[in-house]
């Protein structure tokens, strides 16, 4: 018999050999412990299981939700009235202004960002006016009436913005970079004078779209009057005799 083994654990051993119940059930019991976790008063997670995020994907919605509705509300605003405050912008977004001033830390970050979208949309109107349709001067019409429209929605910065300022003019002349290939088509087609180069052409478009938006308040015309004045005035320059059928 090993000297190792308990009384206890003899008697036991000894019984299970005859009775099976005994061998599956007489085995000496060890006390459990309970884990380092338990014992510092903390459970550790499960395996499988993953810790939430630090930021929930609905307050990320509600944030980029946020940010779209006081752009919106802003450039809508301040197309109302130039000098709205920022307690306006909150109040046309239906937002606190502490919600607001989490999004743009002062006027001038609002008004950089309102510029950006700005550009932006310009770029999303000339893919929707279908370049490639139609000769140039109908594409020409198609885009000034669209972005006469988005330019008095926008007229806070163009009306802000010196004409001096580099990076402004630079992001707005790539976003109308497209029409150079369209007047290049229009000039080939015999319909516009090629003794004007197609970035000039350009150039002239955006200046007369700047100027009819800053000119609008004083002269009371509406969105597709302005439209039309910068198109009389533009095709008037550029298109040959032949296309505008004058003798």
């Amino acid at each position: 018999m090993p000297t190792s083994l308990t009384i206890n654990e003899t008697r036991m051993s000894r019984f299970a050999k005859t009775d099976p119940w005994r061998r599956r059930n007489c085995r000496p019991s060890r006390p459990r412990m309970a884990s380092n976790a338990y014992r510092r008063g903390r459970r550790t997670p499960r395996k499988g299981t993953m810790s939430s995020p630090k930021q929930p994907a609905a307050t990320r919605i509600d944030v980029e939700r946020h940010h779209r509705a006081l752009l919106a509300a802003a450039a809508d605003e301040f197309a109302r009235n130039p000098d709205s405050s920022m307690a306006d912008v909150a109040q046309a977004a239906n937002l606190t202004r502490a919600t607001l001033y989490r999004h743009f830390s002062n006027r001038q970050a609002l008004l950089g960002a309102i510029q950006a979208e700005a550009i932006t949309r310009a770029s999303e109107t000339l893919i929707a006016c279908r370049l490639d349709e139609g000769c140039a001067l109908e594409v020409l019409g198609r885009v000034i009436g669209e972005l006469g429209k988005h330019g008095m929605r926008f007229r806070i910065i163009l009306m802000r913005a010196p004409d001096h300022n580099a990076r402004f003019l630079a992001q707005r002349d790539q976003a109308l970079a497209p029409l150079v290939e369209v007047i290049k088509r229009g000039q080939a087609e015999g319909d516009i004078r090629t003794d004007l180069s197609p970035e000039w052409i350009v150039t002239a478009m955006a200046s007369l779209l700047i100027s009819a938006v800053r000119a609008a308040p004083r002269t009371k015309h509406s969105d597709a009057g302005v439209s039309d004045l910068i198109y009389r005035t533009l095709v008037g320059g550029i298109a040959t005799h032949a296309s505008t059928g004058d003798a």
